[in-house]
């Protein structure tokens, strides 16, 4: 225990609840279907006698991510040098997140600490800490919509609010000893590697549950939000799931990490990929196309969910990899590794999920360091390939109709593909006009770290190549054999 006064920058906690300042600003939506408590809330009375000293923890998180893609958290709370009361707290399965171990901790350490002792909280999330501060009637008013730790804000308010002295918060960006933040690490690293998980208590009293979201604060996306929330959660389709495990692994294959289920769908919407590829992964990740499987179900259809080249069982894994008598995998695939080998070493082994996954790959060099051009055009090269093939089978089965006669030859296939990449090229030499596109721009380094060593004749174009019009990939197309050709 500590004795130092806290700061005047620290924020202080209001333990009231809000009033409604109009009529309108009384009604709620979304509240839960029980009862209303006619309890009002109370704060634990402050017993006689002379005030607690000031009590100083410091509270920090970490996390994890295990090789099923799921979030291990952890938190711990120093309060000093071998007191009995400093925590390291493990976070059940169902309530981690990156951000659940901090508020974990927070909550676990204030439930056991004197409601009458002053308590000045070292936190290390600005989030946090503003959360319950300033922003804390917005996030009521507004039911903790968009909360990602919803469940466990709410135990933490309620439990603030059963304190009957002052809650100061600071921030780690403020004085604060050296020894306290390490100390504080080093207890939330120690939960990490805890055997059992402890348990989290966030159930609130009924006179403390303020439920429910203000009409007048609402807004079309909350709204619609909150009723997709009140809805049955509906199962993970197969497919999904399958698909989801494949791209989980080939992408830990790559950076040594497993992603978790958000991140993999927060890249395929990543405002650099181009729109009709973005189409293609989201549905090639949720299995949508009408090829393979979908025809079992329908009668007298069930010839379309074979492969039109092998006659096997098509799916978006078989047409993209698998299938041994599609030219344009392989011919496409063969074109991507010559291309990345003309500046790079290893092509990592294509999969489906390292097609689905690919925006999330990171390489890094012999000392760890990001490889800022090559995992970029690694990028590229996978979801202009697996685009291409994807269209290519498109054509042969709507457009040709399955007529083999009129199926693409091997060169106008290769054609087709250093188009789509000149076509990639042109667009970020463009793309690099800042005063067309503003802050929205790519950065000419990023432009040249890409695409260095793989331009046609490069020795010869003048240094700043971005501005001439002429760069082509160093790869030349195939020219049908005729008269002066």
């Amino acid at each position: 225990m500590e004795n130092d006064q806290t700061s005047l920058n620290d924020r202080l906690f209001d333990p009231t609840f809000p009033s409604p300042d109009s009529l309108e600003a009384g009604f709620r939506v979304f509240v839960k279907p029980t009862p209303p408590c006619t309890i009002p809330a109370k704060q634990s009375p402050k017993p006689p006698g002379v005030t607690p000293q000031l009590i100083n923890v410091t509270i920090t998180g970490a996390h994890i991510v295990d090789k099923d893609g799921d979030y291990i958290a952890s938190g711990g709370a120093w309060l000093g040098q071998d007191d009995r009361r400093n925590a390291a707290i493990k976070m059940p399965p169902n309530l981690a997140s990156p951000g659940a171990g901090e508020i974990g901790a927070f909550l676990a350490i204030t439930s056991s600490l004197p409601k009458d002792a002053p308590l000045h909280v070292m936190i290390k999330s600005p989030k946090i800490r503003k959360d319950i501060t300033i922003n804390l009637r917005k996030q009521e008013d507004t039911d903790w919509i968009d909360h990602p730790d919803k469940e466990l804000m709410i135990a933490l308010v309620a439990s603030l609010r059963t304190r009957c002295a002052l809650t100061t918060l600071a921030g780690w960006k403020e004085p604060m000893p050296k020894q306290n933040a390490e100390e504080a690490s080093a207890l939330a690293k120690t939960g990490l590697n805890k055997p059992e998980c402890d348990t989290i208590e966030t159930k609130v009293e009924p006179s403390l549950e303020l439920t429910g979201m203000k009409i007048c604060t609402g807004t079309q996306r909350l709204f619609y939000k909150s009723i997709k929330r009140s809805q049955v959660t509906i199962k993970p389709r197969r497919l999904t799931a399958m698909n989801m495990a494949m791209t989980q692994y080939a992408v830990c294959d790559i950076n040594g990490e497993t992603p978790t289920s958000d991140q993999v769908w927060s890249s395929i919407r990543a405002k650099d990929i181009p729109a009709n590829i973005r189409g293609f992964l989201w549905k090639s990740l949720h299995g949508a196309y009408k090829i393979g499987e979908f025809w079992d179900k329908i009668p007298h259809c069930e010839n379309r969910g074979k492969c039109g080249l092998c006659d096997s069982p098509e799916s978006m894994e078989h047409i993209l990899i698998d299938c041994d008598k599609s030219s344009a995998s392989r011919i496409i695939w063969k074109a991507a590794s010559d291309l990345w080998r003309k500046r790079e070493s290893n092509w990592p082994e294509i999969q489906f999920g390292t097609i689905l996954g690919c925006n999330l790959a990171v390489l890094r060099d012999a000392k760890g360091k990001k490889k800022l051009g090559a995992t970029r055009l690694f990028k590229i090269l996978i979801l202009e390939s697996a685009h291409l093939i994807w269209k290519l089978r498109c054509e042969r089965t709507i457009k040709f109709e399955g007529d083999k006669d009129k199926f693409h030859s091997d060169p106008e296939i290769l054609n087709r593909w250093i188009h789509a990449i000149n076509m990639r090229l042109k667009f970020d030499r463009l793309l690099t006009d800042s005063k067309r596109y503003g802050k929205k721009a790519i950065k000419i380094d990023t432009v040249i770290k890409t695409w260095s060593g793989l331009l046609m004749n490069e020795d010869s174009l003048p240094d700043n190549w971005i501005r001439h019009t002429e760069v082509l990939v160093g790869m030349t197309p195939h020219r049908p054999p005729g008269r002066n050709r």
